[in-house]
Formats: C-alpha cells, structure tokens, sequence
C-alpha cells in the first residue's frame, strides 16, 4: 500500500483554484521532491496532505495518507494520522517554534505525547534523555546550552535542526520538509541537506521534499514531480527530468539553474 495517495486534487478559494487535478504517490521509504516557482500550490499540496489547510481552502478529490481518507475526515482521525504517520518541517522554524518556551521542553512535548499515543507512560528522566538523543542525533552542538535555550537564542541552522528533531521525536513514517533550507547561507543549507538524506535513509522513512530549487532537490530526491501554477506538468526520476526535462517550464528551470552555476562558476 502506498504511504501516500494523492489522486485528482483540487483545491479552491471562492471560484479560483490554486491546485487542479494534481496526483502523486509516495511509497514508503521513497524520496520525492515537489517543485515549482512561489505560488504553484507546492506547500498547498503538502498541507492538505495532512490536512491542515487554512481556513477558506477547500480540498477536492483524493488523499490517502497510510490508506486513510484525509478529505472529510475528523480532526480527531487527523490527528492520530500527524506525527505517527507524517511530521511536517516548516521553512521557518523561528517562527514555527515557541519563542517563549526553552528548546529543551520543546522537544520533550512530541516525546511526551508518543509515548501517551502508545500507550505507556514515561518519567521526566527518560523524556529528557530521549531529547538529548534526538538533538544529538541531528548533530548539534553544546546540547546543554541548546536545551535551556529560547529560539533566538541560537542560530538559524541550528533552530532548523531543532525542527528536524521533532519530526523525528514522533518516529512517523513520511517527513514533510517544506523549503527547509531556503532562510540559510549556502554552507549551513548543505549540512541540513546532508543530514536530511542521511536520517531519512537510516530512520526509514520516506520524504516530501518541497523546493524551488532544482539542484537542492537533486540533492536529496530520486522522484521529482514539477508544478506549475498549481497544475502538474512533468513527473518522473530526477535524473529523467533534470536531464532530459520534456515540458517547457522545467526546460526553463533546468536552463535558468544551469546558466546561475556558470555565473557562480565564473565568480571564482
């Protein structure tokens, strides 16, 4: 069975439709990118995915997330699906975490609530050793200073890693990664790729990839599905599609990568 099912998707405001007739399939362990320029339904898609749509989006056709209905199903059916099934990494964790809560305890939180999802319980000392696990586990430094720290008090690529770690801490099977490097400098931007491929890889789980950037996503995908004012317009490997891209539009978005790594090459 498929992780994730998507089939038909339509998703309107008003009389407009952002999303139209988009399918996608994510089996379990794969690794799919979802690319597109600012406004093409990428992040849309993702969020009716686990059906966390904003208010005034109405989702048509077909979602299957772990072979459950998303579209029309209860809260409370939705929330059993988050963090067990699918967690999501947002592209901004500073404003995706806490600012008035240490990171620390903010890890600890999906922690708690796996184990009450589970059904056992767990005492403060096995939560907070779990959190120096996940937090270790995605390389950050100084994990003492980290855990008693607020979100700004540490960096921008550290906070993304913090993000990483919670989606770990709730061990689902799909993460969700929406434009997780897009607020970094360039080297910061290739350790977290790096270490998204090395965890999902070694965790088991399957990855969304979602990007505006072809080489990020190369980096770290084997499928790749391009989207374009909320339609699909090229699907396939990414070796396929980058290296030999059949629609116009991706033309265009493999020219326009190619022609910024000449310019940065010639920087040098």
């Amino acid at each position: 069975m498929s992780l994730l099912r998507i089939e038909n998707l339509t998703i309107r405001t008003g009389g407009q439709a952002l999303v139209k007739d988009m399918s996608l399939v994510i089996e379990p362990g794969a690794r799919v990118g979802l690319i597109g320029e600012s406004g093409s339904g990428k992040s849309l898609t993702a969020l009716a995915a686990i059906g966390l749509l904003p208010p005034g989006l109405k989702p048509e056709g077909s979602i299957l997330l772990d072979g459950v209905q998303v579209i029309g199903a209860s809260e409370e059916k939705l929330k059993a699906l988050r963090g067990r099934t699918a967690a999501f990494v947002f592209q901004e964790p500073l404003t995706a975490l806490d600012p008035l809560m240490k990171i620390g305890r903010q890890v600890a939180e999906p922690i708690a609530r796996r184990h009450r999802r589970d059904g056992r319980s767990a005492g403060r000392q096995e939560i907070v050793a779990e959190v120096r696990h996940y937090l270790e586990r995605v390389a950050l430094p100084d994990i003492d200073r980290i855990m008693n720290a607020y979100p700004f008090q540490i960096s921008g690529g550290q906070r993304q890693r913090v993000a990483i770690a919670m989606a770990l801490a709730c061990r689902p099977k799909l993460l969700i990664a929406d434009e997780p490097t897009t607020a970094l400098d360039v080297t910061t931007q290739a350790e977290i790729l790096e270490l998204l491929s090395t965890l999902v890889r070694e965790e088991g789980m399957a990855l969304l990839f979602i990007s505006h950037d072809l080489p990020v996503v190369a980096k770290v995908a084997e499928e790749v599905t391009v989207l374009r004012r909320g339609q699909v317009v090229e699907q396939g490997p990414v070796r396929s599609v980058f290296g030999s891209p059949q629609h116009e539009y991706t033309k265009m978005l493999v020219d326009a990568a190619a022609a910024f790594d000449r310019a940065l090459g010639a920087q040098q």
